[in-house]
């Protein structure tokens, strides 16, 4: 009986001291996080690209809605322009959410929330937002949501965002820009 279990002992003690494979086991441990990090840098450094893209594009359409380049503006004609304007995009028109504000310089200004702000891709919902270019000397607020998908669902950065109804099916995000400018008198 002691024979077996002191052979035991032995293998077990022969077999610890072995270093066959060491290097796969530290490969295997740490080879999710590295990859975990370079997905979630990787997919930050797309979305700073792509907010930067797109505050770029609404602050040149605006400057020429601004001085008058724009002559009878709608929704769909600003939402050409902006898109036209950037790359790295998927569906810019479609998933563009437009909105200017008309406001009063008399009292304080005050922006509106931003909930519901966007479409929500889960339901292909689209706000019901105000579009109000303003005359000669308007102060106008423009905000502009662009949805976009995250390229790795399985990056650090899906696991925090989430679509607009909760669900864990559609990983997306929102990019927010907001401006403002006072209409150049006719």
């Amino acid at each position: 009986m002691k024979q077996p279990l002191a052979q035991l002992r032995q293998h077990l003690r022969h077999f610890c001291a072995r270093s066959h494979g060491a290097a796969s086991v530290e490969f295997v441990i740490l080879m999710p996080l590295v990859m975990t990090v370079f997905l979630a840098s990787f997919e930050s450094g797309i979305t700073m690209i792509r907010k930067t893209l797109l505050d770029h594009s609404v602050e040149s359409t605006m400057r020429e809605l601004r001085l008058g380049q724009i002559s009878s503006p709608t929704v769909a004609i600003l939402k050409t322009k902006i898109c036209d304007r950037m790359l790295m995009v998927n569906n810019c028109a479609g998933n563009l959410t437009l909105e200017l504000n008309v406001r009063s310089t008399a009292t304080n200004i005050v922006l509106p929330s931003i909930t519901n702000r966007c479409i929500n891709s889960a339901t292909r919902v689209e706000p019901v937002l105000l579009f109000q270019p303003g005359a000669a000397n308007d102060l106008v607020l423009v905000r502009a949501c662009l949805v976009q998908d995250i390229i790795f669902p399985i990056s650090v950065a899906a696991m925090r965002t989430v679509n607009n109804t909760g669900a864990s099916t559609n990983y997306e995000y929102q990019l927010i820009s907001t401006t403002a400018f006072v209409n150049e008198p006719r």
